[in-house]
């Protein structure tokens, strides 16, 4: 299972989750049946004008990712992530090692 967690910066586990989801400034992909942080990218399309989400949305399936981890996406946003069977976990404020931890305890994996 693969998570793709919104970040404001990229400082490996110690990233911070952003408050945003479609205008992170980057994105981790944290596989856990690897237990460990595959990729951390940046989001080049967060200055758009529209559909940052549903570009973000799009980007998270082709990767393959299960979970978003960060804020809630905009309405159309979540249309696609449910649509592609992806769940969303709300969380902000955290490193990406806290909130990976936080996702493990609150949902058992």
């Amino acid at each position: 299972m693969k998570l793709l967690i919104a970040l404001k910066d990229n400082n490996g586990m110690e990233s911070v989750v952003d408050e945003r989801f479609g205008r992170a400034n980057f994105f981790g992909i944290y596989d856990m049946d690897k237990e460990k942080l595959v990729e951390i990218f940046e989001n080049t399309w967060k200055n758009q004008e529209h559909g940052v989400g549903i570009k973000t949305s799009s980007v998270v399936i082709e990767k393959g990712c299960n979970v978003v981890i960060g804020a809630k996406p905009g309405p159309k946003a979540e249309e696609i992530l449910r649509a592609g069977n992806v769940d969303i976990f709300e969380i902000k404020g955290l490193t990406l090692k806290q909130a990976v931890e936080r996702y493990k305890k609150e949902k058992g994996d």
